[in-house]
């Protein structure tokens, strides 16, 4: 099998070659089109002595170009691996001494940082640039599309992970990983060729990523923003391109909120709403239907296993919540001991088995021609996937996010969910959101600190103030924070989730 036959060919086949494929403000290409560019690409890199199980990083825009040479990767047998255009220096040091490509594509705006840190980690890469390579490939003849033969199990492509705990690593998915990418799309939204979908994050994540396997697999139309996302720029591709599904984070959904641009009409028009990469509060996801009429679908996913895992559906769906196991997925919730918790409203560790699981980890060092990492406390017994994350489940079936394994606070011997703290702030207008993590005392006793953004205007003294006494009414005395830092921003990753690291980091600092 290959990847690229099971995506995008099946969608050419059931859309026809003059059906939109990609749609961006610099260009559209339709499935002919896209066909064309790939077997171009994949000429260009054979050309380049390109071998199956080569890693070929891509420092590009969120162009048409990226999605063809990702796909064109995949067709030659290689391993496609998109880096984030905002790597520093140092931390695209970093993502170059795990990848080790023998090839990097980019675009000429980053070439400043690339060129000096493949000369330093790597100077036998060779680097192909998109405005002098890329365009002679796309001006030799059209030829037939070729695909490499790979098992199901051979290495298709790699995710670099968003770095919520700090030092990037990779995660490494096969080919046979992309054969549930469309299941969620076609069973729970009922998306088909007809619909246009807009996925906000950057391609070098597992959400934009997996979202180009669906649309192409159902002959639909991708829609692309070249950078990564403000209001306006949304808000001037929904106006244009007319997406039926977006796909985005809180943070996103956030921005939009506060510009007024939900009840516009261009939005009203859209069909489903869809968020992940962080848990949805509760107070946005009323705002948001409150504002537009739509609701927003949260629900989970990760790096690890590309699709969604948990998610709010049309006919079923409950604010607050992630929603409930999605097509192909299995959940179960465990104790610190590894044994199943079947009692609702019991919170315990998240644990997903699914057919798009990954291989495993790359770290720095590691041996390439060998198998992946596969951490035991990860990767449990009879295919279970333990997700890092801290759940319950309801009586209805819902399941409820309390956070990541890392992030619970421990007072007093007592777990404390940070979400539980942060969700008793909803409706209080002078706070804009909020983050706890756990502290210590002056004497060494651990504490719950609450970082409190206040909203636009109100005074920092009035912010805390204000989030004291909600949460001294709202919550038992035990989960009450006993210190309140007003900030402007709370430190986020590049896909919105809150960093609660750097603010563990920031606060030993302040300690010391």
């Amino acid at each position: 099998m290959n990847a690229v036959e099971y995506c995008l060919l099946h969608g050419l086949k059931a859309a026809g070659p003059e059906h939109p494929a990609l749609l961006s403000t610099g260009e559209t290409l339709s499935y002919g089109a896209l066909e064309q560019r790939v077997s171009q690409f994949a000429v260009g890199l054979r050309e380049a002595s390109v071998c199956p199980g080569d890693r070929v990083g891509m420092l590009m825009l969120d162009t048409p170009d990226i999605v063809a040479m990702h796909l064109a990767t995949m067709a030659v047998g290689a391993i496609a691996v998109a880096i984030s255009s905002r790597a520093s220096p140092e931390e695209l040091g970093q993502i170059l001494g795990i990848v080790r490509p023998g090839t990097l594509v980019i675009d000429g705006e980053f070439a400043e940082v690339a060129v000096p840190a493949v000369a330093k980690a790597l100077p036998r890469t060779r680097l192909i640039r998109r405005e002098r390579d890329l365009a002679a490939w796309k001006s030799t003849p059209a030829a037939p599309l070729v695909l490499v033969p790979r098992k199901p199990s051979d290495p298709a492509f790699w995710v670099m992970t968003s770095g919520t705990t700090g030092a990037p690593k990779a995660v490494e998915h096969h080919h046979r990983n992309v054969g549930m990418c469309a299941e969620y799309y076609e069973q729970v939204l009922g998306c088909s060729q007809n619909d246009r979908l807009f996925a906000t994050s950057r391609f070098h994540f597992a959400y934009a990523i997996g979202n180009m396997f669906a649309a192409l697999r159902m002959g639909a139309g991708n829609i692309l923003l070249e950078r990564w996302a403000t209001a306006p720029s949304v808000a001037e591709t929904v106006e244009r391109f007319k997406p039926s599904v977006m796909l985005s984070v809180p943070a996103v959904y956030h921005r939009l909120l506060e510009a007024g641009l939900v009840k516009s009409a261009p939005f009203r028009a859209l069909r489903h709403y869809v968020s992940a990469g962080e848990r949805m509060p509760p107070q946005i996801w009323t705002a948001w239907e409150d504002a537009g009429g739509h609701p927003i679908l949260d629900g989970l996913g990760c790096s690890e296993c590309v699709y969604m895992i948990i998610g709010n559906t049309p006919l079923r769906r409950k604010p607050g919540s992630s929603g409930e196991a999605m097509p192909s997925v299995e959940l179960r919730i465990v104790d610190d001991a590894g044994a199943v918790i079947e009692a609702s409203d019991t919170p315990g560790r998240l644990e997903v088995r699914m057919p798009s699981t990954c291989e495993g980890y790359r770290s720095v060092g590691d041996r390439l021609d060998g198998p992946p990492q596969r951490p035991a406390e990860q990767f449990r017994p009879g295919g279970w996937f333990a997700t890092g994350d801290e759940y319950l489940r309801d009586a209805e079936g819902f399941y409820h996010h309390r956070g990541r394994t890392g992030d619970m606070l421990r007072v007093s011997g007592i777990w404390v969910s940070p979400s539980e703290i942060e969700d008793a702030l909803a409706g209080q207008a002078s706070v804009a959101e909020s983050a706890a993590v756990l502290g210590e005392s002056d004497i060494g006793l651990a504490e719950i600190v609450l970082y409190v953004v206040p909203a636009g205007g109100a005074d920092h003294a009035v912010a805390a103030g204000a989030a004291r006494e909600c949460l001294a009414r709202a919550l038992p005395r035990y989960k009450q924070p006993r210190r309140f830092e007003v900030v402007a921003d709370l430190p986020r990753t590049a896909t919105g989730k809150i960093q609660r690291h750097k603010l563990r980091e920031l606060l030993r600092r302040d300690h010391h």
